[in-house]
């Protein structure tokens, strides 16, 4: 596991739209997680929310702006928190 400062960690499902965030956290069993990191999202990684409609799944823009839909329940038990790029 990476370390990486969970101190300001929320769930997936809080980030906002246009956001990016960092992967912290995955709140899960082996098997999820292992389904993640097979979707290509693994601690420390970076991504943006594309959509996010409270309803429905959550779309994320991954490595080279690549679509990746992830259901609410699964997108709850990521931790992310925010990113800020270097200016």
């Amino acid at each position: 596991m990476n370390n990486v400062d969970v101190s300001d960690s929320f769930p997936l499902t809080f980030a906002t739209r246009g956001q990016t965030v960092a992967l912290t956290e995955i709140r899960a069993g082996g098997k999820l997680r292992q389904r993640l990191g097979d979707l290509g999202l693994n601690i420390g990684m970076h991504v943006r929310v594309v959509q996010d409609d409270h309803c429905g799944p959550v779309i994320l823009a991954v490595k080279n702006d690549a679509r990746l839909a992830i259901g609410r329940g699964m997108a709850q038990k990521i931790m992310v928190r925010h990113f800020e790029r270097d200016v």
